[in-house]
């Protein structure tokens, strides 16, 4: 019934033709009586196979387009056809420094810890090997310059055991995010260093701060959540791809969630706090506190910034890295969680 071209399926109508086109010989409404893999009992039937054929195509990206004899001299009879000229690309030619400069970029993003494309780069490079200008010893190379030879060009890709760990991990998670798998992962949380069993929906993946996040909707904190791929533990990714066990909310964006400002992650119940931001410390004020966040200013310079937090350790690293510049004017739990926490660095270093 068909052809098979570089992994796909070439139906038979779309075969011979002139060298200008490969066309078909018939109306689109004659295609089942003239060729035997659209010759069906039921007329529709052999239609319906003839589009998937050409739905087929077109995803592939062949430039497929319907003529008559009006439209195309060349044409005898209404059909399809698949111009050539459009259909084989130019071949490309890359002088030394530009295979250099592909070279060092594949480099880079194939030493990236965490990545999963290694085989892909690794492939890319040495199609770019072909390009190069055989060596000054070769057999039929050029004569070069002997003051200055041609060096080889040496690429070192380190790939650490965690990055190992991450790819895989990265892997898994990128096919449970296309076929809507949930996945289930022990997860180490970073306030209390505890595992804990997660269920998630992976939306999608991010790439922020120098870590690969998982964004995706937690089903213990019954909301949206990012998830630090270095801290999973141990991750499984439901049965059976063909079967999606969740829908991606409609709009939502997994970039817009990932650059979120920390103060508006939700990791514990949310509170209200009140923060003064003393002069000292002015910057902090502009920064994103939240839709509900609203601000006062204080009688001795600066602001009082009231917000709903649920992100305390955040509020905590913040306060303590400020120096007295910022100031936690309420809950009095949060104000008690900077006091223990400057304790027992005061204790560490003592």
């Amino acid at each position: 019934m068909a052809k098979s071209w570089a992994g796909a399926t070439i139906p038979e109508w779309i075969h011979g033709g002139s060298s200008r086109t490969l066309r078909s010989v018939s109306t689109r409404r004659a295609k089942p009586a003239q060729f035997r893999a659209y010759r069906t009992e039921n007329e529709e039937a052999g239609l319906r196979a003839f589009e998937r054929d050409k739905a087929d195509l077109l995803e592939l990206g062949v430039p497929l387009r319907y003529v008559t004899p009006d439209d195309d001299d060349a044409v005898d009879e209404a059909g399809y056809v698949v111009d050539l000229r459009r259909y084989r690309l130019p071949e490309v030619h890359l002088t030394p420094e530009e295979v250099a400069a592909l070279v060092l970029a594949g480099s880079v993003a194939r030493a990236a810890s965490g990545t999963t494309y290694a085989e892909v780069v690794d492939l890319a490079l040495k199609k770019l090997a072909f390009d190069a200008p055989p060596a000054p010893d070769t057999p039929g190379a050029p004569v070069g310059d002997a003051a200055h030879p041609r060096e080889p060009v040496l690429v070192h890709f380190p790939r650490t055991a965690e990055g190992e760990q991450i790819s895989e991990r990265l892997a898994d998670i990128e096919h449970a995010i296309r076929n809507r798998k949930r996945i289930t992962m022990d997860y180490t949380t970073s306030s209390t260093g505890e595992v804990n069993k997660r269920e998630i929906d992976p939306y999608g993946l991010v790439f922020r701060q120098r870590a690969w996040l998982l964004v995706g909707f937690d089903h213990l904190r019954e909301n949206v959540r990012s998830f630090r791929l270095d801290r999973i533990v141990q991750l499984t990714v439901a049965p059976k791809p063909k079967s999606p066990d969740f829908e991606r909310p409609t709009g939502f964006d997994v970039r817009a969630y990932a650059s979120r400002s920390p103060w508006t992650f939700e990791v514990e119940a949310p509170v209200t706090v009140e923060l003064d931001v003393l002069p000292g410390a002015a910057a902090v004020a502009d920064e994103d506190f939240g839709p509900g966040a609203s601000k006062t200013p204080l009688p001795e310079g600066g602001v009082r910034v009231s917000f709903t937090c649920a992100n305390p350790d955040f509020v905590v690293g913040k306060v303590l890295e400020h120096k007295g510049a910022l100031v936690v004017h309420a809950p009095a739990s949060l104000r008690a969680r900077v006091r223990a926490e400057a304790a027992a660095i005061r204790a560490r270093y003592a």
